[in-house]
């Protein structure tokens, strides 16, 4: 039997486990997702945040502070609230910013640095599927701890390479409330908001998942629903096309071409980018004045010998051939391609131009690896770079660093605890300068 300084024991940590829990399941109750950092610009940063609508949440930062409430998410979804915050910064100034329940506790507080010179390093990666509702029929387990590795990452913005969500076919795409549910429900996984809220930049393309059905071209029906709640989600209602989810982000150094591989796509008529995108890709390409000019794809570009989803098959090879040739003639040095999809990862080099021309394959985040293909692409070593084939969940690291006056890019692939799996270094002047 327990004496009485025994059973005192245990009632204090009874107390004490009670009022962590309080602690966690209060604060978790307030604060669904985020706030996440989104595409932003020099005087401006955007912010995402979810929250369970039971009273009032302060928003509190050193600097103007604009919150703007989503119209779409808090009319359909009763008992929550998203919002955006814009907060108004000097160039290059860090800033706080604070989330305080209605009693004053504080659920949220990060410091937002500004981009100082030396912080050059970009994260790059792809299918991120994420079990939520009726998808944990297909893989009911969650494989998602790549998430926190990567929020320790000292990176300054994330490029996600589509299928960043996985929308189920002929459930969720029919309706535009099943579509958020979903996007929600991804965002509330505990691990994806350990990275979401790290204060790295987050960028998006979409592929299929994101899109539509699976292998969806620009036919689907839906594409206005999946549209607009990608454009909510992921910040893009700055776009100035009528049709399509395509931009150009500049930097310094790095012009980012984040392509639309999706809306034009149209099999019948050899469709791939389509000739409106195409063409702005082309002439963006040519007004650029980076030294590298790196493209999203979210399919791959290079790879020769598959059947799968990309520009470098059939009847697509005619847009791929035009974007190469005028790459090589208008010398438009500096271009590296950057693609997902394959739940797998490697390297293709087409040293057939002026320079080398490179395509990254960065798959999968947290998708379920695909047996069945691995046994094939593995033979695929025409035009691989050695050693750079990996089938476990990955991301993709690149460090842009200057020596010597000379500019050199550093790619490390990554396991999903952080190790290093495969890297290149290519300089300047193995890109055509």
């Amino acid at each position: 039997m327990l004496n009485l300084s025994g059973v005192r024991v245990i009632r204090r940590l009874l107390s004490v486990y009670l009022f962590l829990f309080y602690i966690i399941v209060g604060f978790g109750q307030k604060l669904v997702s985020g706030p996440i950092l989104l595409p932003k610009n020099d005087s401006c940063d955007t912010h995402w945040l979810l929250v369970k609508k039971k009273k009032a949440i302060r928003f509190e930062s050193n600097e103007k502070l604009t919150v703007q409430e989503d119209t779409i998410v808090n009319h359909f979804f009763k008992r929550k609230r998203a919002y955006q915050l814009f907060v108004s910064k000097k160039l290059n100034s860090s800033y706080y910013l604070k989330l305080y329940n209605h009693k004053g506790d504080l659920l949220f507080h990060e410091t937002y640095e500004k981009h100082h010179p030396s912080n050059n390093s970009y994260l790059f990666g792809s299918c991120a599927f994420i079990p939520h509702g009726i998808t944990s029929i297909y893989r009911p387990n969650k494989m998602n701890k790549i998430y926190r590795t990567m929020s320790k990452e000292n990176a300054h913005k994330m490029f996600w390479l589509g299928d960043n969500v996985y929308l189920f076919p002929n459930v969720d795409t029919e309706k535009l409330i099943r579509i958020y549910r979903r996007y929600l429900g991804v965002r509330k996984d505990r691990s994806l908001k350990m990275f979401l809220t790290s204060a790295v930049e987050h960028h998006a393309i979409w592929d299929d998942h994101d899109f539509g059905p699976n292998n969806a071209s620009g036919l689907f029906n839906n594409v206005g629903l999946t549209t607009l709640a990608f454009k909510s989600f992921w910040n893009k209602f700055n776009l100035k096309q009528d049709s399509g989810i395509y931009e150009v982000l500049k930097t310094k150094n790095i012009d980012f071409f984040l392509l639309d591989c999706r809306t034009f796509l149209k099999v019948k008529k050899s469709s791939f980018l389509g000739n409106t995108q195409l063409n702005w890709l082309k002439k963006e390409l040519a007004q650029s004045n980076a030294k590298f000019k790196f493209l999203l794809f979210s399919n791959q570009v290079i790879n020769p010998k598959t059947n799968h989803e990309t520009i470098n098959r059939g009847l697509f090879k005619k847009e791929k051939e035009e974007l190469f040739d005028f790459i090589q003639k208008k010398k438009i040095n500096g271009v590296i391609f950057f693609s997902g999809d394959r739940h797998f990862a490697e390297l293709h080099v087409d040293d057939t131009k002026n320079y080398p021309l490179y395509d990254f394959t960065t798959s999968p985040l947290s998708s379920p690896r695909h047996h069945l293909f691995f046994k094939e692409e593995k033979k695929n070593t025409a035009t691989r770079v050695a050693g750079s084939f990996f089938t476990n969940k990955n991301y993709l690291k690149c460090t842009l660093k200057e020596q010597n006056n000379l500019s050199f890019l550093f790619f490390e692939l990554k396991n999903k605890h952080g190790k290093q799996v495969f890297k290149l270094q290519l300089s300047e002047k193995d890109l055509g300068h």
